[in-house]
């Protein structure tokens, strides 16, 4: 496999499974979000639709270049939803899979993001979002995965399975 998108709505684990499976399967792992961090001030309030093109570019090349190095496996979470849907046509020409982390317990899902005190903390926005994600048709080489009341193990295996 050249590349794996872990997705889903904030809350739902995606960074933690996706460390936890850059670090089993030894592979780079790239969080969208940061490629964003060095251009954005603190609070983000400088995000733009350039910045954010910008760094989706950036992660393109960076995704090709471990790859031309030979890297596989490469490990990509942080994604909105309409990169997501991206995925196929940007990178068609590689092995990839895409599996999505979704919650079916709406107050789960608030409870998880209730408790950040950092990173993505708007828990209305999240449900909203996971809900979408849930309703939405599957995508081209894409697994959806029910999380609730899983651990991170049991996740870590299931994504294994997807991939």
């Amino acid at each position: 496999m050249d590349l794996i998108v872990i997705a889903g709505a904030p809350g739902a684990g995606k960074s933690t499974v996706s460390h936890a499976l850059a670090r089993s399967l030894g592979s780079p792992y790239l969080e969208f979000s940061v490629l964003r961090q060095p251009h954005l001030d603190p609070e983000w309030s400088n995000a733009s639709p350039a910045e954010h093109e910008m760094a989706w570019e950036s992660l393109q090349f960076i995704v090709r270049n471990y790859i031309k190095y030979g890297y596989r496996n490469v490990v990509v979470t942080d994604l909105r939803e309409e990169r997501e849907r991206q995925v196929a046509e940007v990178f068609g020409d590689l092995d990839y899979r895409i599996v999505t982390l979704v919650i079916a317990d709406e107050a789960e899902l608030r409870r998880r993001v209730g408790a950040r005190v950092d990173g993505f903390v708007n828990v209305e926005a999240a449900v909203a979002w996971n809900a979408a994600v849930r309703a939405r048709p599957r995508l081209q080489r894409e697994t959806k995965i029910e999380v609730d009341g899983c651990s991170e193990a049991e996740v870590l295996e299931a994504v294994r399975r997807a991939v």
